[in-house]
């Protein structure tokens, strides 16, 4: 497997049948990679491209010139002599437009592989998913469609029978210890190690990134001003509703270590172990919130941050998440119970 996938960690399931597939001729023209954001399936899509188009060096260097202003504002890349095509969100969905500036190029493309790959598949409306599904009854010899999405019951029904699923999983200890020592761009937040840092992200390279920034910074502090204010503010709502997020990622990333001081406030409230705590710099804080949140109300409240994280993923307003959060605590918090079911 040496080679195969230079450029994603893990993965052995995925990289053994795709190799088997490539080695005996018989790629599907669409495969739907699926599974959580951050595991790799983007970088995995762009590594089997260049396999097939022979371009993988070229690919990669194009990739690497382009910043992420330019992703966000090209409706369609286009990498390696036009060979590799890359479609994602404009905003929030894939639009009609991306989609026939690929199809009338399709019409001229020549004898040479090409490989469409299309990012958040599960942001397509039906009319580009119905303009795309045509394209798939018939595919081309010579290409290639790579369908990326981190929430696969979001696709059309008729758009996954058309392709073959590969499925992408958190990483085991070894592989997502072997990716954070080969990143010298990752500084531990204080009070955490390579451990921690698994724990955290539950072994994905996605959210290691997202929370380990240039810095070496993390936000356990604010995630923790959250869960005060929530616990102990008469009026919750009113103090952390005007509370803004530039962009669904820092909004997401703000989610994910609320959800970690949470389960640090979980495991207090029933155990008292704090040799269990994952945010350890924040320790005496969370004892002190504990006994607020014992019993069934800090499993509603964890339930709900974890119906939060998929509304993020599935692209629901943020603002509207964020109130969602904010008015089921204060519910929890004056026990009503019945409310919350």
């Amino acid at each position: 497997m040496a080679g195969f996938f230079p450029h994603v960690y893990g993965q052995g399931k995925v990289k053994k049948e795709l190799k088997r597939l490539y080695d005996e001729n018989r790629l599907p023209h669409t495969m739907i990679f699926y599974g959580d954001e951050g595991l790799g399936k983007t970088t995995a899509a762009f590594d089997l491209a260049g396999l097939l188009t022979g371009m993988e060096d070229k690919l990669f260097r194009e990739l690497l010139e382009l910043s992420e202003e330019d992703k966000k504002k090209m409706a369609v890349i286009t990498l390696a002599d036009d060979q590799v095509w890359y479609l994602r969100p404009l905003g929030m969905e894939l639009k009609i437009e991306q989609f026939r500036t690929f199809l009338e190029a399709m019409a001229s493309f020549d004898e040479k592989p090409h490989v469409c790959i299309i990012d958040e598949a599960q942001t397509m409306m039906d009319p580009v998913a119905n303009a795309l599904l045509k394209t798939l009854e018939e595919p081309e010899g010579n290409i290639h469609f790579i369908l990326i999405t981190h929430d696969l019951d979001a696709l059309l029904p008729t758009i996954i029978s058309r392709g073959e699923r590969f499925g992408f999983l958190p990483l085991a200890a070894e592989d997502y210890f072997s990716f954070i020592r080969s990143r010298k761009d990752i500084h531990y937040p204080k009070g955490m190690d390579e451990k921690i840092l698994f724990q955290l992200s539950e072994g994905n390279p996605g959210i290691t990134l997202e929370v380990c920034d240039e810095e070496g910074n993390a936000q356990p502090d604010s995630a923790m001003e959250f869960w005060e204010t929530v616990t102990e503010s008469s009026m919750p709502f009113a103090s952390l509703s005007g509370v803004q997020f530039k962009e669904r990622k820092d909004f997401l990333k703000m989610l994910r270590w609320i959800l970690l001081v949470g389960r640090d406030i979980l495991i207090l409230s029933e155990t008292g172990n704090r040799e269990a705590l994952r945010c350890v710099s924040v320790a005496e804080r969370e004892s002190r919130l504990a006994p607020s949140w014992k019993g069934w109300k800090g499993e509603e409240a964890l339930l709900a941050l974890k119906m939060a994280e998929t509304a993020v993923a599935r692209y629901i307003n943020t603002k509207n998440i964020w109130d969602m959060i904010l008015i089921t605590f204060e519910h929890i918090q004056k026990g009503e119970k019945e409310w919350i079911r």
